[in-house]
């Protein structure tokens, strides 16, 4: 049995109040409102199992919440819950309010490595031919896909984009990412034109609805931000509309697509960690790999016995 977790002595304190600690700590730290949020949720039910009481929680107490959670959802989801206990019991550390972390010791659980699924060709264009662009709306929508899959930005970055983030004379992005990380992501020619055709759209739109100070550059259809559901939900709906049941249509399918063909003509890793905002380098070369199965093809298919106008079968044999 692991050790019980002793309290300090003065003040006591329990779970939910400290997690409500823990989230006001996170928000001082500068964390974004999308990860106190996932804490939040992520903690909630590790409370409900074991109670709001710190005396007893120790670690085989952390690992029958784990293995009871393993029971019902997958293995990337389970470890989601250890990395938030982990996190908030080291807080609970610093703050003396107990004096063991008991998720410390517990290892992450194996996840199987799924093939990332991306968008064909012929599915893009069948997603850019849904919505109706002669409404603001539609034309919002048209230019949100264009962008994400023009540079790979996460749901929450392309939301966050206001007009004074985007640079038309550089073609360039200024991106809030995560942890509050700044970086600069370029964008095409193709999606300048977009753009300012868009941008233009906008404007007059807005002011039309007497909201012409919206600094969004992707705003709701009430003038404020775009919510990350209702731009899901639509996505969901012009994926019906193509009736592309293949691959799931959402913002990180067109995040994935973005990555696998930069990899695919010749993008280096290196670069491509750098504009999606990886921490490390070990995403970008999982799109190296998938894009090595893609070379096996090409190699196949482009071979200069295949694509040479070589004898090859019509050789006379040697008498």
């Amino acid at each position: 049995m692991g050790a019980v977790l002793p309290l300090r002595s003065t003040p006591a304190v329990s779970l939910s109040s400290a997690l409500t600690g823990f989230l006001a700590d996170c928000k001082l730290r500068g964390l974004s409102p999308h990860t106190i949020e996932w804490y939040q949720y992520t903690l909630r039910p590790f409370l409900r199992f074991v109670g709001d009481d710190p005396v007893g929680v120790d670690e085989p107490t952390v690992r029958r919440f784990l293995a009871d959670q393993a029971t019902r959802v997958a293995p990337r989801r389970v470890n989601h819950y250890r990395e938030a206990i982990d996190r908030f019991y080291e807080w609970m550390v610093s703050e003396e309010y107990v004096t063991v972390n008991p998720a410390g010791r517990i290892d992450k659980m194996r996840e199987p490595k799924k093939l990332i699924e991306a968008f064909t060709e012929a599915e893009v264009v069948a997603l850019l031919e849904q919505p109706d662009t002669r409404t603001f709306l539609g034309l919002r929508d048209y230019v949100f896909m264009l962008l994400l899959l023009d540079t790979g930005l996460r749901l929450s970055e392309a939301l966050g984009l206001t007009v004074e983030t985007v640079d038309v004379d550089q073609r360039t992005l200024k991106v809030n990412g995560k942890g509050n990380k700044e970086r600069i992501v370029g964008f095409s020619d193709p999606l300048l034109r977009e753009l300012l055709r868009y941008m233009t759209r906008r404007q007059a739109t807005l002011e039309a609805a007497e909201q012409g100070k919206c600094p969004w550059l992707f705003p709701s259809q009430h003038a404020g931000k775009a919510a990350p559901r209702g731009i899901r939900l639509r996505l969901t709906q012009y994926a019906s509309q193509a009736a592309i049941t293949r691959v799931r249509v959402s913002p990180h399918t067109f995040r994935h697509t973005f990555a696998l063909w930069f990899v695919r003509k010749g993008g280096s890793p290196f670069h491509l960690q750098k504009i999606l905002g990886h921490s490390s380098l070990d995403m970008s070369l999982q799109y190296c790999r998938l894009a090595d199965t893609d070379a096996v093809k090409r190699q196949q298919e482009l071979s200069p016995l295949v694509t040479m106008d070589l004898p090859v079968g019509r050789r006379k044999r040697l008498r």
